[in-house]
Formats: structure tokens, sequence, C-alpha cells
């Protein structure tokens, strides 16, 4: 029996590729070596429908590939339902898959988001199903805040803050790092759109990070 009923409403599409100086992911810096930059491209697909108890949901999925002097191939999806106009909760998982011998990842979590005004909240749990990381789970808390800047422009501030259950650079405290990221979309047409983004994130056992970068978007 499948999660969502045949029927299901519209569906939207978007392809779209990126560069970014640094694979910054999670306060960590995966890029082999400072001549490395990122290069990636993904496509997603989001839509809704009707499953079983749950009621009217929506739903999202997704390839995303990475060459950043090595290669990863992320395969995901969630299942989301609003619980009234201001809050939402989500179920997903993502498999993470790696180029030259490592073992693929395999993570499901949870995540709620709330509405705030004009402020978008969210918290999450990831758990590493296949025990291939030092960590078991990572949290994350997401703060962001959109504002149209009328001429096809849009910004958007993003605030993180996350932790790993378990260090993986062997101190007794665990791994934490905050960050956030500023970016400014413009809509060149209809379905094509710019934007150039740049972030730092902060951690006493991971690094601080300064990477900026610009992804196109292709929506169809």
């Amino acid at each position: 029996m499948t999660l969502i009923a045949p029927a299901v409403a519209e569906i939207e599409s978007e392809f779209h590729v990126g560069y970014s100086s640094d694979y910054i992911f999670r306060g960590t810096n995966n890029t082999k070596s400072d001549d490395d930059d990122l290069y990636e491209f993904g496509l997603d697909f989001a839509g809704s429908g009707t499953a079983p108890v749950l009621g009217d949901v929506d739903w999202s999925a997704g390839v995303w590939y990475a060459s950043f002097g090595s290669n990863e191939l992320d395969v995901y999806g969630e299942v989301s339902k609003s619980l009234n106009e201001m809050l939402a909760v989500a179920v997903g998982i993502t498999n993470y898959s790696y180029f030259g011998g490592n073992d693929d990842d395999i993570e499901p979590y949870i995540s709620i988001g709330a509405t705030v005004g004009e402020i978008s909240l969210g918290a999450a749990a990831h758990y590493d199903e296949s025990d291939t990381k030092d960590h078991e789970v990572y949290y994350e808390f997401t703060a962001s805040y959109e504002r149209d800047l009328g001429e096809n422009l849009n910004g958007a501030v993003e605030l993180v803050l996350g932790w790993f259950d378990e260090s993986a650079a062997g101190s007794d405290d665990d791994d934490v790092f905050y960050g956030g990221t500023v970016s400014l979309s413009y809509a060149a047409s209809e379905n094509i759109t710019v934007t150039p983004h740049a972030s730092v994130t902060f951690s006493e056992n991971l690094g601080d990070h300064f990477f900026g970068g610009v992804s196109v978007g292709f929506g169809f």
C-alpha cells in the first residue's frame, strides 16, 4: 500500500546548478584541499496528496550530486503535514552515497516548523541509521526571514544552531556550531532564478568557516 493516494495535485519540479567556494556541511569542511571548490546540481519534485489516517499531506523528493575533490550523491524524500496555519511536522529520509569505497549513510529524520509573524522557525533530529558516523543523532534549530525587495528581488537571512550527540574531534564536549546565511534571489524570468549567497559558521571543535557561492534554478 502506498503512503500517498493515487490522486495527487500538480507536481512542481526544479533543476538547479550551483557553485560554492567550499563544501561546508553541518559546520564541517568536506572539501579535500584548499584548492577544491564545490560544484553541484540537483533535481527536486514537490506536490500534495492524501494519505491514510493523515488526510491531506505535502511531499517532496529529489536527488543531489556534488563534486568537491570527491563525489557525493544524495537521494531524499519527505512527507509533511500542516497541523494548523502556524505549525507543521515532517518525516523524511536521506541516503548519502560516496564514491571511492565509503559505505552509504542512511539518515531518517523528523522535523517541526512554525511561522511566527514573518519569522520561520524549525527544529529537527536526524538519526544515523547506518552507524557510519561518530555520532548517532544530529540536532538542528533554524530561524529564517525573507523579504520582497521589489524589481524581481527577494532577500533572505537564515540562522542555524546545530550539534551532534558525540564529538568527532575527540573532545569531551559535543560538537556544536552556529552560523548564518545571507542570500539574494533574482527572478531572471518566470522560470529562472539566480541566487548568490554568503555564509559563515563558528565552532570550537569544527573550526570557523566563511564561504559563498551562487546557484541557478530552473522551474518546469
